[in-house]
């Protein structure tokens, strides 16, 4: 017989467990999910079935097995028997806990936002030492990303029982615990610190990681005085450990001297040696200095002797780019383009550097997409180089599924430079019904079709047809990502000093642009962000707020750095500062509130006051941006 520990009565219950005792054979059913042992074990093979009526092609899943506060995604190799879909996993010995997730389409199944997440026994039946800890992470870091909706207090007192009733995991949980504990209950967490510290400060000697765990508890509570000290005791310690090296980093990367530069690197290689991530990373850096003066052959002797060849590709792509753009030593330039192509090719047929944060199928499909986009410079090489059969035949790899505006256009200005009327026509028609197209892709296909037709008679027509396939499906896409979720209230101060609170812009749509004056993304939106603005300035029923966060400094300093910025290029935008969850804390109350967890991200609320559209990132193109903000607008105003 099988039992649970109810030592965490209370949280299993959260995760739809009971403490009754649980034959081995017996397995539980868990929302669509049926796993066959209840209370499942560390090297256990475990049989799933998961019960939907989804088919085959539109299902993709992944499990993550839970180590400490690490979280490892294996990829699911489902099998479809009638409407049931099986599948089996050996759990890994040093697993804690299992989370699985479902695709369906374009959709996480979410088990009514509680997810499928499972904590790992012993084989007595003990819940695992270290699984509810490692849940609360998951939770904390991965979980909402797949429609679970996390109650952030109640993951991080997971973590924080199971610790407190371990105490033996502290230690592996330093470099992480202490600062979440802090943004939550700072009182109590000053008082854990200072036992943590004492604990190491106790012991006679100490290992490098627990030099660095006392670093870092020294970091949280604010003592730069022992962080200072502390950094000079490990590079003596340790003179070959990471905190050398990052100092030796640190003076290579503040070096402007190219020589000076270049025997800080063989200082470094013969050091450490070069089996080294930090090193690899200088020699990137290096290669790329010796190609700014112009020295072709040193920079492809260094790139040669860097030993990570997953670096390589980015390197070798981001010099190639910056010349093909320029129309600058393209010979040259066309060389290491190809050499990233091979590389990454070489890379999507051979996982074995795969990632640990990708299964298998993520790292294909990301490194198909790394693909395209260098195959995208390539082609552009080949085009200036006058070689169009070539810069078309990249080209079109680069397109990939169709979904980047500026990728297509290149595409059909190289067909319409081989003069390849009939292709034209074929690929900017479906550029254009499925929305994914430009003026000047629009002007490319009229001029084919005149030359097909030696007339325009007719194009006017069949280009509105086209556009309206266009506009009507990219309008049943963005209904289909609308959402419906009610916002918390908030009280701001705009860089006027005026108080802006949300509750009173009720009945108007509302655009949150999160951002700060360091985020290169979010500025860059900016120019387009300021067409929309523009397009909208006498609409009453639609307000810009930008909001500024995750901005360091007083409330003062944050306000006149985002308005002096704003000022100074002209943007005619309502800035509003958020502010941080307690003096000192990394968090900040607004893109808490929202679960912002990166910027530039985009929240628009509808007139009814409830969350209907959210975008991370920006993807380079200012007329995309506009076009996909305007047509959440309208949809939202009409």
């Amino acid at each position: 017989m099988k039992t649970t520990n109810c030592l965490f009565a209370l949280a299993l219950t959260a995760l739809c467990f009971s403490c009754k005792e649980t034959p081995k054979d017996i397995g539980a059913t868990i929302g669509s999910l049926y796993i066959s042992d209840a209370t499942p074990s560390p090297g256990e093979t475990l049989n799933l079935t998961y019960s939907t009526d989804s088919n085959k092609e539109d299902i993709s899943a992944f499990y993550y097995y839970t180590v400490g506060s690490s979280a490892y995604p294996v990829d699911l190799a489902i099998t479809k028997t009638d409407s049931l879909y099986k599948a089996s996993i050996i759990i890994p010995d040093s697993a804690t806990a299992l989370a699985f997730n479902f695709k369906l389409k374009k959709d996480f199944d979410s088990n009514n936002k509680n997810g499928y997440i499972i904590p790992l026994t012993t084989t007595s039946g003990d819940t695992i030492a270290g699984a509810l800890a490692s849940i609360g992470a998951y939770k904390l870091r991965l979980a909402a990303s797949y429609g679970v909706e996390v109650d952030k207090k109640e993951a991080f007192h997971l973590i924080k029982a199971d610790l407190f009733a371990h105490e033996d995991l502290q230690e592996k949980w330093d470099g992480i615990f202490p600062r979440t504990f802090m943004s939550e209950e700072k009182a109590e967490a000053e008082k854990y610190i200072t036992r943590r510290i004492a604990a190491y400060t106790s012991k006679p000697s100490l290992t490098e990681q627990e030099y660095r765990n006392l670093n870092s508890l020294y970091q949280i509570n604010g003592n730069k005085e022992k962080i200072d000290s502390l950094q000079v005791v490990m590079a003596e310690k340790f003179p070959k450990g990471l905190i050398a090296q990052q100092q030796a980093w640190s003076v290579f990367y503040k070096e402007q001297d190219y020589t000076k530069k270049k025997e800080l690197f063989n200082d470094f290689n013969q050091k450490f040696g070069d089996e080294n991530r930090i090193r690899n990373i200088m020699a990137t850096r290096l290669a790329t200095a010796a190609i700014e003066n112009g020295n072709k052959e040193e920079y492809t002797s260094i790139m040669e002797q860097v030993t990570d060849k997953t670096m390589l590709p980015n390197a070798y792509n981001s010099v190639a780019w910056n010349y093909a753009e320029k129309g600058e030593n393209l010979e040259f330039a066309a060389e290491i383009s190809k050499k990233s192509l091979d590389l990454v090719k070489a890379a999507i047929n051979d996982t074995k550097d795969k990632p640990v944060n990708n299964t298998v199928s993520q790292y294909k499909e990301n490194m198909t997409s790394t693909y395209n986009m260098y195959a995208d410079t390539y082609a552009l090489i080949k085009f200036k180089q006058g070689d169009i059969d070539q810069a078309i035949t990249y080209q079109k790899e680069a397109i990939g599924n169709g979904l980047d505006v500026e990728l297509n256009e290149r595409y059909i200005q190289f067909l319409a430079e081989g003069k390849k009327h009939d292709a034209i026509l074929n690929e900017a028609s479906k550029f254009i019904k499925n929305g994914n197209t430009n003026p000047k892709i629009n002007a490319y296909y009229k001029d084919a079709f005149v030359q097909k037709n030696s007339t325009d008679e007719g194009f006017a027509e069949k280009l509105e047809a086209l556009q309206k396939v266009g506009y009507d499906k990219l309008v049943a896409k963005t209904k289909e990502e609308m959402i419906n979720k009610k916002p918390k209230n908030f009280t701001l101060k705009n860089t006027n000093g005026e108080v802006v609170e949300l509750a009173a812009l009720k009945g108007k749509t509302v655009i949150l642009d999160f951002w700060a004056t360091w985020c290169g993304p979010c500025k860059a939106s900016f120019p387009g962000m300021q067409v929309a603005v523009n397009k909208y300035k006498d609409n009453e029923n639609v307000v810009f707020l930008f909001v500024d966060t995750m901005e360091s400094g007083d409330y003062d300093t944050r306000s006149k750095l985002a308005g002096d910025f704003v000022k100074s290029n002209n943007y005619s935008f309502e800035v509003i500062v958020d502010n941080p969850v307690e003096e000192g804390s990394r968090a900040y109350q607004v893109a808490s509130n929202f679960e912002v967890t990166g910027i530039p991200t985009k929240i628009i609320i509808g007139p009814d006051g409830n969350i209907k559209f959210v975008s991370v990132g920006y993807s380079g193109n200012s007329d995309k941006l506009v076009k996909e903000l305007s047509l959440k607008i309208d949809l939202l105003n009409s």
